[in-house]
């Protein structure tokens, strides 16, 4: 029988990497999903590279208004990564939803850029998010890092909750995350963000003591078998 200390860690731990690539399938999900983290990185001195996958158009239910929101929502994505210290990035401007029909063309674009940046650490959402785009970047961040073995691949959660490996405090620059959700008033608009993301945060620390209001969780996934072994929680975390 694993122990609690096997399932989830009970100490914080700095983001990982030295040269780190971010796939984000929308602009606001590297903001969501590890938008303190980041922070911490740029505060370190780390090369980071912010990829957004899609223009999340498809926000927009009305097609006559689409190509003005995802215009909008690079704007709002442009001042969200002011105030998380980010420099370096990249729209490649795919169809919203539609990466899983254009898997061939995704793939291509995310291993050019993995080798030409020459990452250490690739962050994506996990296979365990809803949405359609998410768990297709997913997928193939997965096979980029199966492909490249020195490349450590962690997970990061937007919608769905995964099973951490690592947890960082970021409630010194959480005051930043929240500047940056901010900028994305179209989705705010939408859904409260906001609310749900520093929930999340918050529920984050459960494990980490008084000391950590919010904390972002990954999951360090090393390949099909070790994902497959995770989401039965057959293995204990690995040592970082």
């Amino acid at each position: 029988m694993l122990s609690e200390t096997d399932l989830i860690p009970f100490h914080a731990s700095l983001p990982a990497g030295e040269r780190v690539i971010v796939f984000a399938p929308h602009p606001d999900d590297e903001t969501l999903g590890m938008g303190g983290s980041l922070r911490i990185l740029s505060d370190h001195g780390k090369k980071i590279k912010v990829i957004v996958l899609t223009k999340g158009e498809k926000a927009e239910p009305d097609i006559t208004k689409q190509k003005r929101h995802a215009e909008m929502r690079q704007k709002e994505a442009l001042k969200a990564f002011k105030s998380l210290g980010l420099t370096d990035y990249e729209f490649l401007g795919f169809p919203d939803r539609e990466i899983f029909s254009n898997m061939d063309a995704v793939a291509k674009a995310m291993k050019t850029i993995v080798d030409d940046f020459n990452p250490d650490v690739l962050y994506s959402p996990s296979m365990l998010e809803i949405h359609p785009d998410h768990r297709a970047v997913a997928e193939l961040s997965l096979s980029i890092c199966e492909e490249n073995p020195h490349i450590r691949c962690f997970f990061y959660e937007i919608t769905v909750p995964l099973r951490p490996s690592l947890l960082v405090d970021i409630t010194k620059v959480f005051k930043y995350k929240k500047k940056a959700v901010k900028c994305y008033k179209s989705q705010l608009s939408i859904t409260d963000y906001l609310r749900l993301a520093q929930a999340l945060n918050t529920y984050r620390s459960f494990t980490l003591g008084k000391g950590v209001k919010f904390a972002e969780a990954f999951w360090q996934v090393t390949g099909k078998e070790t994902l497959n072994n995770w989401m039965t929680y057959e293995v204990p975390l690995p040592e970082l």
